[in-house]
């Protein structure tokens, strides 16, 4: 299944892909939930019945003042997901689909 390669941060807070991270690099741009950030989206094999894992990676523009240091540091986040295939989240990842098969 191939999914979009862009998601907007309101799209991201509702697939639940910031949970994990620090507050310090996501403050400036949770705010700004129709800022889009390129999304590399994959399938996982998953051991569990009825249930699709999903990784999601992408990259973050850190201030890097909150680290002591004054520079834009560029910032990977590799987000791995585990949802039955009949849940809510499950219905959101088909809308990814399906808005790429739109275009």
């Amino acid at each position: 299944m191939s999914y979009t390669n862009c998601l907007m941060v309101s799209q991201m807070k509702e697939l639940q892909l910031f949970d994990d991270i620090s507050y310090k690099y996501i403050k400036n741009i949770i705010k700004y939930d129709d800022y889009d950030i390129q999304v590399e989206i994959k399938d996982l094999d998953c051991d569990r019945i009825a249930y699709c894992k999903t990784s999601f990676k992408f990259e973050l523009n850190i201030d890097a003042r909150v680290m002591g240091w004054d520079a834009i540091v560029v910032k990977e986040f590799v987000v791995e997901k585990e949802y039955n295939n009949s849940s809510a989240y499950a219905l959101m990842m088909i809308e990814l689909n399906e808005e790429e098969e739109e275009e």
